[in-house]
């Protein structure tokens, strides 16, 4: 049920993200000469502030800055503007506009160009569009790396999205594959002091001491507790330009940190996740509750009994309309990382529908109804081994009996201990997580992508962005609950303040928006949404989709309605039960079950399935 209600949230939480955020005004700044103002052709700064950014300072900064840039670089390109030869450019593969007008009397026709200086001057601005958007391109690493404080030409060390600051000659370097950092710079920017006694460096944070000397392998670790310990490094400390160095990711990973490197940057990038999540984590103490509430005792085990019901009606006004139902019983074993599930579904009434059987055989069609009628599967994961295994009887009709109906499919998948191990399930905890296994390190960058060292800026502003709609002051006290209500009103709002007057009428895409979550002193909630949107230009079809339900850590109850106008309705209700059991979960199939390894392949081969079904084969 976590894991379940976590999923949910998180898909949520990444639906927020599509919703404008409201900008924060920045003082006037530089502009450009002429200024963006005049450019646009206002009469003053604030008139066009007011007039096309909608009342956005910093929007307007922002693209000022751009022009700025633009024009100094411009400014730098004098001798080659000078140079430039309108014709030899207009001869040459780089002009668009030859290929697209064929000739040079065409294209000044066609522009309005009365004279070769005219012409010069169009074809120039396009030539130089075209170098400034390489010179951004092969400039682009350099110009983020400043943004975010680093130096050019330098090995980084972040910590917690901050550069650490290294003076005179001694800075970081990689040594045989290993970041080395003098050890000063590196520790006191974790909160402690530093200091020697004879030739071992003494570092002591928080009641802990960590003691190790110039060319020795080893620390000696004193805890706050009065524990001793010694951990041999993999590369010695050394002295270079009067300091010590250390490997760095050892002393970040005994400081507690998530240590990745950054080629793109050439940076060392170290992050105290627990302090990252609980600054997360205090914009949305809300939803957390509601979180904290499905956690289960970890020493126990939980099965979880599913039921789903739905009905789906294909709409006809000439021949009538026509239901169909289908349903499921699931059932879900849990001890920690390990679970079992197994899952009862009757969809048979899939094939009473003429346009999914009209092209199947007599024969397929009785396969078909023979595996929908009592449609069934077991699935074991074993989170702490990495292993899942599959048994679905369907697959020994499917594949001719080369599988056996009771068989497993077995196939290694990532594991859950590590996740398991790093404690509660959180907004903060799932937003950290999620961004920091994209954000991994591919050794190339364009604008905007996730990489190791922008991890910490692209949390925040994310975090930012979701707690203007999910966050602590989005909830309002009521009868007990927390109260959450966003609907059409505040979205239009929202596209007002993002874009200016009149935006909610020419951006807005819903005919109704109503959502509501109402959060329990206890954890437990309540939740209901109704979404439709505008009908489109384009024959897109209007859909209306109402949801709600409850939920608790020992029960989840939901009803919903799709609609589709003029094509069919679908209603759909789950209901999920949770209890402790003593039943303890299998970590694989019981034995003299027979086991395939998706490795060897169902044939023996690498392929899962023939290229042919059995029949077909038959006929051939």
């Amino acid at each position: 049920m976590k894991r379940l209600v976590s999923l949910v949230l998180t898909l949520a939480l990444a639906l927020s993200l599509t919703v404008p955020a409201l900008t924060v005004p920045a003082l006037a700044a530089e502009d450009g000469n002429p200024p963006l103002w005049q450019e646009y052709g206002f009469t003053s700064r604030e008139e066009c502030v007011r007039e096309w950014f909608g009342g956005d300072e910093a929007a307007y900064q922002a693209e000022a800055d751009a022009l700025l840039e633009r024009q100094r670089w411009e400014a730098g390109m004098a001798g080659e503007i000078a140079a430039f030869d309108a014709d030899a450019y207009w001869d040459s593969d780089e002009c668009w506009q030859r290929w697209v007008y064929g000739s040079k009397e065409s294209f000044m026709e066609a522009w309005e160009l009365k004279s070769q200086e005219d012409f010069r001057q169009c074809v120039l601005e396009s030539w130089l569009d075209d170098q400034w958007e390489a010179y951004e391109e092969a400039t682009l690493v350099e110009r983020t790396l400043r943004d975010m404080g680093g130096v050019p030409g330098q090995v980084g060390v972040m910590l917690d999205g901050t550069y650490i600051s290294f003076t005179g000659g001694a800075l970081p370097e990689v040594r045989e594959g290993r970041t080395m950092v003098p050890c000063g710079p590196v520790l006191k920017a974790f909160g402690g002091t530093v200091g020697h006694d004879g030739e071992d460096v003494v570092y002591t944070q928080e009641g802990r001491t960590l003691r190790f000397r110039a060319g020795g392998d080893t620390v000696a670790v004193t805890g706050a507790d009065g524990t001793e310990e010694v951990i041999r490094l993999d590369v010695p400390c050394y002295v270079k330009n009067g300091a010590t160095y250390i490997p760095v990711r050892f002393f970040a990973e005994a400081m507690g940190c998530d240590v990745q490197w950054d080629s793109v940057f050439h940076t060392a990038v170290l992050l105290r996740r627990d302090r990252i999540v609980e600054t997360l984590d205090s914009q949305f103490t809300v939803l957390n509750r509601m979180l904290s509430a499905m956690e289960r005792d970890a020493s126990k085990n939980y099965k979880t009994v599913v039921k789903m019901d739905a009905q789906m009606t294909l709409l006809d006004s000439i021949n009538g309309d026509k239901s169909y139902g289908a349903n499921a019983d699931l059932e879900l074993l849990q001890s920690g990382s390990v679970w079992n599930l197994t899952a009862k579904m009757d969809l048979s009434a899939l094939l009473e529908i003429p346009e999914l059987v009209e092209e199947l055989t007599p024969l397929e069609l009785l396969t078909a109804r023979s595996i929908l009628r009592n449609m069934a599967c077991k699935v074991i994961y074993d989170g702490e081994g990495g292993m899942l295994y599959v048994q679905l009887p369907a697959m020994s009709l499917l594949t001719g009996g080369a599988v056996d109906k009771n068989g497993w499919m077995a196939m290694p998948v990532i594991t859950l201990e590590t996740v398991e191990a790093r404690g509660a399930v959180t907004v903060g905890a799932m937003l950290y997580d999620t961004m920091a296994a994209a954000a991994w390190d591919s050794g190339y960058y364009y604008d905007g992508k996730a990489t190791p060292a922008r991890l910490y800026r692209e949390l925040m502003d994310t975090a930012g962005q979701m707690a203007a709609f999910l966050g602590d002051g989005c909830f309002q006290e009521s009868g007990g609950y927390s109260v959450l209500r966003y609907d059409e009103a505040a979205y239009n709002d929202a596209l007002e303040q993002e874009y200016g007057e009149g935006a909610a009428e020419y951006f807005g895409e819903f005919e109704k928006l109503e959502l509501e979550l109402k959060v329990a002193r206890s954890g437990s909630a309540t939740f209901k949404a109704v979404v439709q949107n505008k009908a489109g230009y384009w024959d897109d079809p209007v859909i209306l989709l109402d949801v709600s339900g409850s939920l608790s850590a020992a029960k989840m109850d939901m009803k919903l309605l799709l609609k589709v106008k003029n094509q069919l309705d679908l209603t759909l209700r789950y209901t999920a039960a949770t209890t402790a059991t003593r039943e303890q979960p299998l970590t694989a199939p019981p034995a003299g079950e027979p086991v395939t390894s998706l490795d060897e392949g169902i044939y023996g081969e690498e392929d899962l399935l023939p290229d042919i079904l059995p029949e077909e084969a038959a006929a051939a």
